[in-house]
């Protein structure tokens, strides 16, 4: 198989020591992690409106570039609140991690709250990017604001998801039923954000995305240990999602991993005027307006298929493929030289990710680390024959446009849009293609779209659906 671009380019092709020092670092980051806000609690519209009448709808998408990180927050705040006659319902706000080192995010939420209103429902974080319709933007901020009578709203929140999934989700589940029992409105629908995966610091050999020999046949059991205690390692969202979908059954539900610019080394949330790491923040909508929620990605099969024939306990580290190591055999099906295992390999897969099919959902999934022969991806394999897919440029764009061809937008209120960030690295300036078609669709209507490092999706009749390289969308639409 030819490794060239998506448009026809080509590609370049002790252990008791280990313990202390990783128990050492964690003593440190939990106490970060650990921490539990004093404000978990649930805004609702009650709270925030101010004399809207009921026929009125407002809907606005502002941004900063600004490198200041008050700033930044301030400015976008005013751009998005500017376009409102009325306090928000709720306030989405994303920003790309360059903040971090220009102020904090702390001194980039003072920024929005210096101009938002008091008591405004906020969720957001950081991505690797962002779209609106002023274009597509690796860095700075944008935000969403809606003001809606005919809306209930309430967050939600769980801490340490990396740690301890079932308990993040059961939380967070908890104060959206919570916040919204007593709602009149029958549509129901969550924006849920959750800390993504980060690549794992194994003392002695730093943070590699490939590990050859034998120190990468230990760093399988090291990388478990760096997820479950110090929290650095992959995010574990489809264990947080089934949890949280069970409590949630009847909703549609949206969901992204919050990341950096693509060095999977950190990323942050924002509730409300505070900021977590290794954490799920939610918010519920009940309101009388339509909800669509899809996901699709466009993307082709092949004919490589193979079965994998051990799979580590908790379903993501692949072993053997076809009763063989798994990268010797992979890269025999793909027809790759061995000079290809880099840390440049994950890149390579972006082409061609595995096909994993679940309650007959296909959904791909990506290689994130190789470790010596075993393979880590980023959920849990309940299928074991699995298939490889490929895409193209224009199957990528093509993709976009049969998702926004079945919206009627004289009905369209705005749109909110979670896409894989390889997307965005993989279209480079094609990306534009995107925008330009969003546009072309919704005119005047506001709309925002984030890069992340993993989707989801949910809704009552297909079920959960978790991958990555995929695009995806929540539109909301007159009844």
């Amino acid at each position: 198989m030819n490794n060239k671009d998506l448009f026809g380019n080509s590609v370049e092709s002790s252990m008791e020591n280990t313990i202390v020092n990783a128990l050492s670092e964690m003593s440190s980051e939990t106490m970060f992690d650990d921490q539990e806000t004093q404000k978990d609690h649930v805004e609702t519209s009650d709270e925030i409106q101010d004399n809207v009448k009921q026929d009125d709808f407002e809907a606005s998408v502002g941004m900063s570039r600004k490198w200041d990180a008050r700033e930044a927050g301030r400015e976008v705040a005013e751009n998005t609140l500017k376009k409102l006659k009325h306090k928000p319902t709720f306030f989405l706000l994303f920003s790309t991690i360059h903040y971090e080192k220009h102020g904090g995010f702390q001194e980039f939420l003072n920024g929005v709250w210096d101009v938002l209103p008091e008591g405004t429902p906020l969720i957001g974080g950081t991505v690797a990017g962002f779209m609106n319709p002023e274009g597509c933007f690796m860095h700075g901020a944008s935000a969403l604001a809606v003001t809606y009578p005919n809306m209930d709203v309430a967050i939600g929140i769980g801490h340490n998801t990396k740690r301890n999934p079932k308990k993040s989700a059961l939380k967070c589940a908890k104060m959206i039923k919570n916040g919204l029992e007593q709602s009149k409105y029958e549509n129901n629908f969550i924006l849920g954000l959750i800390s993504g995966g980060i690549i794992p610091q194994i003392p002695g050999m730093g943070r590699k995305r490939v590990i050859k020999g034998f120190s990468g046949k230990i760093s399988v059991n090291l990388t478990n240990f760096s997820t479950k205690f110090l929290q650095k390692g992959i995010a574990r969202e489809d264990e947080i999602l089934e949890i949280f979908t069970n409590q949630l059954k009847n909703w549609k539900i949206l969901g992204g991993s919050l990341m950096d610019d693509m060095n999977f080394l950190t990323n942050y949330q924002f509730c409300n005027n505070d900021i977590f790491k290794n954490s799920i923040i939610s918010i519920g909508v009940k309101t009388d307006l339509n909800i669509d929620v899809s996901m699709s990605h466009g993307m082709k099969e092949t004919d490589i298929q193979f079965q994998i024939t051990k799979l580590s306990r908790d379903k993501r580290f692949i072993h053997e493929i076809n009763g063989k190591p798994a990268l010797d055999e992979l890269l025999k099906l793909l027809n790759w030289p061995k000079n290809e295992v880099d840390e440049n390999m994950y890149k390579r897969t972006f082409y061609y990710p595995f096909r994993f099919v679940k309650n007959g959902n296909e959904m791909p999934g990506v290689i994130l680390m190789v470790l010596n022969n075993t393979l880590l991806v980023s959920y849990q394999i309940d299928n074991q024959k699995v298939g490889i897919l490929t895409t193209n440029g224009n199957d990528l764009i093509s993709v976009v446009n049969d998702t926004l061809r079945k919206y009627d937008y004289n009905k369209t209120k705005f749109g909110f849009f979670v896409s894989c960030a390889t997307r965005l690295e993989t279209l480079s300036k094609n990306i534009y293609i995107v925008r330009n078609k969003m546009l072309d669709n919704f005119e005047d209507k506001p709309f925002l779209l984030i890069y992340t490092n993993g989707e989801s999706t949910y809704t009552p009749d297909r079920g959960l659906i978790c991958c990555n390289d995929t695009f995806n969308s929540a539109v909301f639409l007159e009844n």
